[in-house]
């Protein structure tokens, strides 16, 4: 004798199902990314880019002589500490800058005019955009935090 099976529920027709849903997905999704902008960053048309590094307890800018424009700087905490980006407009060199009891540059001394300021600290390992835009002139961008610009955080930058 023969015993005879009954057929249960079928599975490849479910498998059939889900991979043809799960290809369409794909598809969907590759569609979608192939009209996406490539790139991460949309910089203003006619603004330069220019990297600053900042590191315990130096600053390094790609280049210290500028041409007049708008810039966005990038700017990067290397150090172990946190950090700030701070840039005025002033006559004085950067070893002359007024500064307070508590070796901060003051910012309020009518000899510097403010022109950039990332507005609050960088912590180690981020990175901050900023921008700004320099008239002819000399500049000293810095860290501003208590002792870092008195540990040689800035930088001399002439803009022609």
């Amino acid at each position: 004798m023969y015993e005879t099976r009954s057929e249960g529920p079928r599975v490849a027709p479910t498998v059939i199902g889900v991979l043809i849903i799960l290809l369409i997905c794909a598809v969907l999704i590759i569609a979608a990314l192939a009209v996406r902008p490539s790139g991460g960053l949309a910089v203003p048309q006619g603004s330069r880019v220019l990297h600053v590094d900042e590191r315990d307890f130096a600053l390094h800018l790609q280049a210290t002589t500028l041409r007049a424009g708008t810039y966005v700087f990038v700017d990067t905490n290397h150090g172990p500490s946190a950090h700030e980006l701070v840039m005025w407009k002033t006559n004085d060199p950067a070893d002359r800058l007024p500064l307070l009891p508590n070796h901060r540059v003051n910012e309020d001394s009518p000899a510097l005019s403010s022109v950039m300021d990332s507005g609050t600290s960088l912590d180690p390992g981020q990175t901050h955009l900023l921008t700004a835009t320099l008239a002819p002139g000399h500049y000293v961008i810095a860290c501003n935090l208590p002792g870092h610009f008195l540990s040689g955080m800035h930088l001399d930058v002439i803009v022609a």
